[in-house]
């Protein structure tokens, strides 16, 4: 019976209902994409981590490593040092005969250095 009289209400309600509804499907909206934005941030940062964890386990044997190169280098540079210092005298000593054959003359023709063929052309 009073019918005519609320329906124009019941519309006004129904509108207001439908406006109040889609500020919050939109904060609904903007809330899940935010949680879905930190649970990948949280994916992300556990990765990262893992990543971080498994060079910090690998920095100790690689300094091990490296000391073992290390001695290897000085034992190496203890055998080899008497044969650099013999190929020094070695060089000094022909070169003091290259100054005495000049001081007494003596001209001998060198023989030009063959060219090295191990190596490729053009490098």
């Amino acid at each position: 019976m009073f019918d005519f009289m609320l329906r124009p209400v019941r519309s006004a309600v129904r509108v207001l209902n439908e406006d109040a509804l889609k500020p919050l499907e939109q904060t609904e909206r903007e809330t899940l994409d935010a949680v879905n934005a930190i649970d990948h941030a949280t994916q992300s940062i556990e990765h990262h981590v893992e990543v971080i964890e498994t060079l910090a386990t690998s920095v100790g044997p690689l300094t091990a490593s490296v000391d073992r190169l290390t001695e290897t280098m000085r034992e190496l540079v203890e055998m080899l040092a008497p044969l650099a210092a013999a190929e020094q005298e070695f060089h000094r000593a022909e070169h003091g005969i290259d100054q005495a054959e000049h001081f007494l003359g003596f001209r001998r023709h060198r023989k030009a250095p063959e060219p090295d063929t191990s190596a490729p052309e053009g490098t």
